[in-house]
């Protein structure tokens, strides 16, 4: 890489958020930074969100998934980029593994992204043999937090090779929320859902929970829940509950201003960004161990409660806790918001530069 010219970083993506919008962002506004994002996005019958909206700003080729691209043309737009660092998002996507096996960018070091944690399934535990050759192609790992780590150890990646921080987020914007809400007459006593309408994310284990909760105290808070899918059924009919549907990030700063507490009853959640938006929003968390950021961002008794996987009886139990502490509840939200620091977008940034710059030494 030449002094004269920018440090190029092509990232190879699969979906997009707010949140990473912001951290490419903040990436491409430090000196002698260049950020070009390859993008694959779901069929426009597939998704809610504003995708060109979020994009605004940022350089960035869009391809969508299931559409036919010719391997060829995509390999001169990444050749005409000219990247110093190439990151990678995992390895089912045709975009992604063109960029990481193309004969054309051998030369270019490549920094392997994923979020997963190690789970004892048949497929995780054969996946260093199957993915040898492909994984052989990257100087490193980048991962969110330590589930994953353990699972890029297994995949073969030495200490030395696994970098954390792959996700950040807007803490500004996460504590404009928490302002708003101090500013509310009252705390606002409903609990919050955010997510995929999905068997994982458990709305069934839920709904079971917030009803027994509901049986054991007086004056129960309600819940609201934001999304969609196919478990949205689930969620009709429940006394206290409003389904709102999907709402857009954009709105989600007031959704977050709204409510008291947020709740999470995932049994299989890598690294879910709205547990670290809702901590850096200063609101209460209770999810259960499955949500891998879990281990970073929530303790127990200290700003929220993780429980168990298809533990009712303790989701409901953490509900009521909440319920119970209800005068102190704004102040055990904002005393977690220094969890969520560390993923700050310009932190976030830097510490990416930082990874990027190690890789391209590396490969000199």
């Amino acid at each position: 890489m030449s002094q004269s010219r920018p440090l190029t970083i092509a990232f190879f993506w699969t979906g997009v958020s707010p949140t990473m919008t912001a951290c490419w962002r903040a990436l491409a506004a430090l000196p002698n930074t260049r950020v070009v994002v390859f993008l694959e996005l779901p069929a426009k019958a597939d998704t809610a969100f504003e995708h060109e909206a979020m994009l605004e700003g940022i350089e960035c080729r869009v391809y969508r998934a299931g559409a036919p691209f010719e391997r060829a043309a995509v390999e001169r737009e990444i050749a005409a980029v000219a990247p110093d660092v190439m990151i990678v998002l995992g390895w089912r996507s045709p975009l992604c593994r063109l960029a990481a096996e193309s004969p054309a960018f051998r030369g270019v070091p490549k920094l392997f992204a994923f979020d997963m944690p190690f789970v004892w399934s048949l497929r995780k535990l054969v996946a260093p043999l199957v993915l040898r050759r492909y994984l052989s192609r990257f100087v490193a790992a980048v991962v969110p937090g330590e589930r994953s780590a353990a699972y890029a150890r297994y995949l073969g990646f030495p200490e030395a090779k696994i970098e954390r921080g792959l996700i950040g987020l807007d803490t500004a914007a996460a504590a404009e929320a928490a302002r708003a809400r101090a500013a509310l007459p009252a705390y606002p006593r409903r609990f919050l859902f955010v997510g995929r309408y999905a068997s994982e994310k458990r709305l069934d284990l839920l709904v079971a929970a917030y009803r027994r909760y509901r049986g054991r105290v007086r004056d129960p808070w309600g819940l609201t829940c934001c999304g969609m899918g196919p478990e949205a059924g689930r969620l009709r009919g429940i006394e206290g509950l409003e389904d709102r549907g999907f709402v857009q990030p954009t709105a989600m700063g007031e959704v977050f201003a709204t409510h008291g507490a947020f709740v999470l009853a995932s049994d299989y959640d890598p690294w879910p960004f709205v547990i670290a938006e809702a901590v850096a929003a200063g609101l209460p968390v209770v999810c259960t161990s499955a949500c891998g950021n879990s281990v970073e961002l929530v303790r127990s008794y200290f700003n929220g409660r993780v429980v168990g996987a298809g533990d009712v009886a303790g989701f409901a139990e953490a509900l009521e806790w909440v319920h119970a502490h209800e005068a102190e509840a704004r102040w055990i939200g904002e005393r977690g918001m220094p969890l969520a620091a560390p993923y700050a977008k310009e932190v976030w940034a830097e510490r990416v530069r930082g990874i990027c710059t190690r890789a391209v030494k590396a490969g000199l």
